[in-house]
């Protein structure tokens, strides 16, 4: 909840509406997702925000595995990790390939998050990102999206239809959570569309 700093119910988060949603269409979708998770980078804020260390646990708990969706990179912009669009871009590639070794089968989704905006820079989290943020996180949507041309996975550009909170500038809203269930949805009934037979 980007006014409060809360974390919202399954009912309104993105991925738990997309659950509620596909239950009636047989598949089950099971949420991963924490605050202030990255794709590579070590936070000392949590030992668990690195997605590529805590990535095979999350495999080996879930197996069998049909697809995956996988929507990083916000935190990846913050100011202490240094990292521009193409830094992030190839952490990204390296949980592509962790999840192809693990099973080549898994079809993957890769999102682009919205726009880290203006807000952040007097939000909560103004001593994490800055001007240089907000531009590596407008740069990371043409780099996913030749990424997944390239490693063969599907994408969506999340900044395309949502945006983030002014309130905080990098998390989303209610309507924007709902947003987006909706688009991740036709997306994969689109791209996978043997997952809804």
């Amino acid at each position: 909840m980007p006014a409060v700093g809360e974390r919202f119910d399954e009912n309104t988060r993105w991925s738990g509406r997309l659950k509620k949603s596909l239950v009636s269409k047989g598949c089950q979708v099971i949420e991963e997702g924490v605050n202030g998770r990255t794709t590579v980078f070590d936070d000392p804020v949590g030992a668990d925000r690195n997605g590529s260390l805590m990535l095979s646990g999350i495999l080996q708990k879930n197996d069998p595995i049909d697809c995956m969706v996988i929507m990083l990179g916000t935190n990846d912009c913050k100011i202490k990790f240094g990292a521009d669009e193409s830094d992030i871009t190839k952490g990204l590639d390296v949980l592509i390939s962790a999840v192809r070794l693990f099973d080549p089968k898994i079809r993957l989704l890769l999102i682009s998050p919205a726009v880290v905006n203006d807000g952040v820079k007097s939000g909560r989290f103004a001593e994490n990102f800055d001007d240089r943020s907000i531009e590596v996180s407008k740069r990371l949507a043409e780099k996913y999206r030749k990424l997944a041309q390239a490693r063969d996975c599907a994408f969506l550009d999340a900044a395309q239809f949502i945006e983030t909170d002014p309130s905080d500038g990098i998390h989303l809203n209610a309507d924007a959570h709902s947003r987006l269930a909706s688009e991740v949805e036709k997306c994969l009934a689109k791209e996978f569309p043997e997952l809804f037979c």
